[in-house]
């Protein structure tokens, strides 16, 4: 299969929408998750609101990172599948290791990239932030065990090491306590039932594109990932305007006393609350 067959199959409609409209529709799902598990723990109107755009934003954070890992590797796959001649070959050939770490770097900058223009985090403070991202390299982890003994994989060692050594790095550094590694380590456990709708998310998007073969078996599962990342994120920015719509209109009242004029009387004034 040549580049332009590759790249029209993946684009051919209306297959590629019915693989979005799934993915808008499981993202759906995982809203409504959120939304019943912020509504029974917290009657607080604002606090259950608080609670719910805390757990989206950290399964935002959750497939952007993934995502952006998964990308630079499918970039450098389907370059080592295409790229078999010419000037660019020569150089691919001599400095692709080298390249493999900007890759990364460009990974890191795409990240950073969803998360603050594609789509603005703004409710996570830092602390969330890296334990978030902790959580999504064990997500990462997995994906990669999946590829390696279940699929039965071995083209991608290099990542997966090359990965394991940025993993390392995220903790060994000069001035890190243990008792810091432990509170990450704390944090980040805190977020596996979103990393497990995560990978559930992951999972049934592949099933069904394998099953309707959307997703093609022969060209490499670390692209097929890729692509179902892709549609997440898609799927992610169109509907969180939508849900800011939503909850932008049920703004959380609450009662504040008000002097009237030339009297001691107090009155009740509902006002809105201000955005968190």
């Amino acid at each position: 299969m040549s580049y332009a067959e590759y790249v029209k199959h993946y684009f051919t409609l209306p297959d590629c929408i019915i693989f979005l409209v799934l993915a808008l529709v499981l993202l759906a799902v995982v809203y409504a998750v959120f939304y019943i598990y912020s509504k029974g723990r917290f009657k607080n109107p604002r606090k259950m609101q608080h609670e719910f755009f805390s757990l989206t934003e950290r399964f935002y954070e959750l497939i952007f990172s993934g995502g952006s890992i998964i990308g630079f590797m499918a970039a450098y796959y389907l370059i080592n599948r295409f790229v078999t001649a010419g000037p660019f070959f020569v150089f691919w050939s001599s400095y692709k290791d080298y390249l493999l770490l900007v890759f990364m770097i460009i990974s890191i900058l795409l990240n950073t990239f969803c998360d603050h223009v594609l789509v603005k985090l703004k409710r996570l403070n830092k602390s969330e932030m890296a334990s978030i991202r902790l959580t999504g390299m064990l997500y990462m982890i997995i994906i990669f065990c999946y590829i390696k003994f279940i699929y039965e994989d071995n083209n991608y060692d290099m990542f997966i090491t090359y990965f394991l050594t940025l993993m390392i790095g995220r903790f060994v550094y000069f001035d890190a306590s243990f008792k810091d590694f432990l509170n990450c380590i704390k944090d980040a456990a805190k977020n596996i039932p979103i990393m497990i709708m995560g990978l559930t998310f992951l999972g049934l998007l592949c099933l069904w594109g394998y099953s309707s073969a959307y997703l093609l078996k022969h060209n490499g599962v670390i692209t097929n990932i890729f692509f179902c990342h892709l549609y997440i994120i898609v799927a992610i920015f169109i509907l969180h305007f939508v849900v800011e719509a939503y909850f932008s209109k049920r703004k959380p009242k609450k009662t504040k006393k008000k002097p009237i004029e030339n009297n001691e009387i107090f009155v009740d004034e509902v006002t809105d609350l201000e955005d968190f």
